[in-house]
Parts: C-alpha cells; structure tokens; sequence
C-alpha cells in the first residue's frame, strides 16, 4: 500500500513510519526538523510540489503542538494545524486520510468523554485541531483520531511524565503539585501506531471520530509513584493544582477497529526511564 506520513520527524510519525515501512510504501512529508530517526529506505520531503507519488492512504501526523509551557502564536497554529492539513487534502484528493487530533478539543467537560461527546474547544491550540478536523472529515471516508496524552521513548520533554522523570534522575525528589488528584489519561505511542494500522486496514463507508486512549485514569499522585519506585525519589507536595480531571469511554473505537491497549503505564514508564538513563 502506498502510504503518505506529514510530521514524519515527529515522535509519533516516526514511530508509525518505522513500522508500516515493514510491509508498505511509505514517504514522508516534514515542515522544519528531521529530530527522530527513521529506517533509511524512506524517501522524505520538505515540498508537496516534489512529491511524484500518489498515496492510498495519508496520515497526517503534522501539528503544531503546544504543551507544558511552550507557547505558541495563533497564526502559527493555524497555519500548520489548518493551512497545512487543507493544503495537502487539496494537493492529494483521492486518498484516504486519518487526521491525528487531541482529546483538549472537548475543553473542560466534567462529564465521560466518549467518542459522541460534544467538542469544546477553548484554548487556541485545540480550535485550530478542531478546524483541522473539519477540514477532514469534509471527505466521506476519513477518520479523525483524538488522542490523550501519547507517552513512550524519544517524547517531547515538555509535559508531565518527562517532567517527573527528569526530577527524580536529577535530583531525585519528584514535586507533585495540590495533592496530585488530577486524573489524566495516558497512551504510549506502541498502542497508537498499533490503532492507525488497524485504521488504514479497515474498510469504512463512512468518516469516523476515534478515540485513542487508554483503559484507565491515573492520579499525577500515582504517576509520581510509579517513577518514585522506579527511581528511589522522594515525593513532596507544592503549590496548588485546579487542573480538572478526565474520564474517557472508547468502547465504540475498540469494538470498531479490534483495537485494545496493551501497555500498561508502569511497564511503558519503565522503559522510558530506562531509554532516558542511556542518553
């Protein structure tokens, strides 16, 4: 199958170009870095205009992402979050593509998040993921995957379980902020890949919104511990967290795709802790 990735470079472009090269045609799309290695044989390229190639099936991994304390302009999410991801459903109008999107475009909701859920989008990164979406879902057979927090070896260094881990390696204590309540959901980036593999190779009729996250919530509390454990850290309490949590529901996605997350949290932060003591 011939199999078109934007955001190659990425953490989860890369993992997913790795892997679908194995049995597919793939080529990569990329706007500015080439941070992540992928296997050599995959040609990549910085202009859409270059590409003589007519993918089956594009994913579309690029994304201006803001996380932690990154912060970014609006016109810049815009232009690659939506500008973009036009531009290339324009420049390749048959394929069938599976645009990667985030859970923040539901907002604040208190309630179980699931797949029917109502979107709210608040902050300007997640408006510019939802326009992105309905960019996609424009075509009939496309598929928006919405996605929590992806974890897993060579992530982005700017959001929680890095931010533990890199504490407990350097200083060996771990700060926990209010009494680290906040529920969050956490997918390693393993159990994605496997999910947008089984996208590509299911026959739909129609768009659909996937769910990617895990079975489970966990407290930042009881993602503290596991890294606690792995690492002999001390944890101590600081500041105040009004955060609020999240509950998800992605019965429809598992049924759907036969999808199931396999990974659990404290085998994938073992692992990352163990990649993070190599580098």
């Amino acid at each position: 199958m011939n199999i078109l990735i934007t955001g190659i470079y990425g953490f989860l472009g890369s993992n997913l170009a790795n892997e679908l090269q194995k049995d597919n045609c793939v080529i990569g799309f990329y706007n500015q870095n080439k941070k992540n290695k992928i296997n050599q044989s995959i040609e990549t390229f910085d202009d859409l205009e270059l590409i003589e190639f007519s993918p089956e099936i594009i994913v579309m991994c690029h994304a201006a992402v803001v996380s932690g304390q990154e912060s970014m302009s609006k016109n810049k999410l815009l232009e690659v979050n939506v500008s973009l991801t036009k531009k290339i459903m324009e420049h390749f109008p048959l394929a069938k593509c599976i645009y990667v999107s985030s859970v923040s475009v539901y907002g604040n909701t208190l309630n179980e998040i699931n797949e029917d859920t109502i979107v709210n989008p608040v902050s300007e990164y997640a408006k510019s993921k939802y326009l992105g979406e309905q960019i996609v879902l424009k075509g009939t057979k496309n598929i928006i995957v919405r996605l929590p927090s992806l974890y897993g070896s060579g992530m982005k260094e700017n959001t929680l379980i890095p931010n533990y881990c890199n504490q407990a390696i350097d200083k060996n204590v771990i700060e926990v902020w209010g009494k680290g309540e906040r529920l969050q959901n956490y997918i390693h980036v393993d159990d994605v890949v496997d999910l947008i593999i089984k996208i590509i190779n299911y026959q739909n009729e129609k768009s659909f919104i996937a769910l990617g996250v895990s079975d489970k919530e966990f407290s930042n509390y009881e993602v503290a511990t596991i890294i606690s454990n792995e690492t002999k850290s001390e944890i101590i309490f600081v500041n105040e967290d009004t955060s609020h949590s999240v509950n998800y529901n992605n019965k429809k996605t598992k049924k759907t795709f036969n999808w199931m997350p396999v990974v659990a949290l404290n085998e994938g932060i073992k692992n990352y802790i163990g990649w993070k003591k190599t580098q």
